[in-house]
């Protein structure tokens, strides 16, 4: 969710104009990408290795931290170098859809049908062109629902993060908080946090 206020981070940082200021927030997006290219392999063959919980777990805990990161930045470097690591850490999509295919090939049904001593029961194959259609349509489905989610964070993300993004100077008067307790000492706290981490 970067992209709403991309500009302005660079015109902030870099203290740069408005007609500038392109080509610096562009690169936001560019070190995402260099991150993601750049560890892709590495989340596979985590993945394959040590399991796909392991990665999906590592990746969140390691996007949050970033995100964290990018957001109480102080400086253009340490944010594209903060964008990046989130790119880097980002292994969600891939892992997500390679388990939703796995999930929908795997048979939970055969893991119980073992004889007395343990080997699998072998099944009539009669019905196997069939039930092999079924669970193509069936890894259709969940990829499709996966990717959807993606496409809705893709939608929401971008509004939350610019309706969030510098709230003293965008809505002066509209943080009911700060307002409210105006004097306080949780007015000053977190107009200090706001001014300093504006983004």
């Amino acid at each position: 969710g970067v992209f709403p206020y991309a500009a302005f981070m660079a015109i902030n940082f870099l203290h740069i104009s408005e007609e500038q200021a392109g080509p610096y927030a562009a690169l936001f997006a560019t070190s995402f990408m260099i991150g993601r290219t750049a560890a892709a392999h590495f989340w596979a063959v985590l993945a394959d290795v040590h399991g796909r919980r392991l990665a999906m777990i590592l990746s969140l805990a390691g996007s949050g931290f970033a995100s964290l990161w990018f957001g109480m930045t102080n400086s253009y470097t340490q944010a594209i170098i903060a964008r990046g690591m989130i790119g880097a850490l980002n292994s969600i999509v891939g892992v997500s859809k390679t388990v939703a295919s796995e999930l929908a090939f795997f048979d939970f049904d055969k893991c119980n049908d073992q004889n007395e001593n343990g080997e699998a029961v072998k099944e009539d194959d009669e019905h196997a062109p069939q039930q092999q259609q079924q669970l193509e349509q069936l890894e259709t489905r969940i990829v499709g629902r996966v990717m959807s989610m993606r496409a809705y964070g893709f939608l929401i993300a971008p509004a939350l993060a610019g309706f969030l993004a510098d709230p003293l100077d965008v809505r002066e008067k509209g943080i009911a908080i700060i307002t409210s307790v105006e004097g306080s000492v949780l007015h000053r706290s977190c107009y200090k946090l706001l001014s300093k981490y504006p983004y």
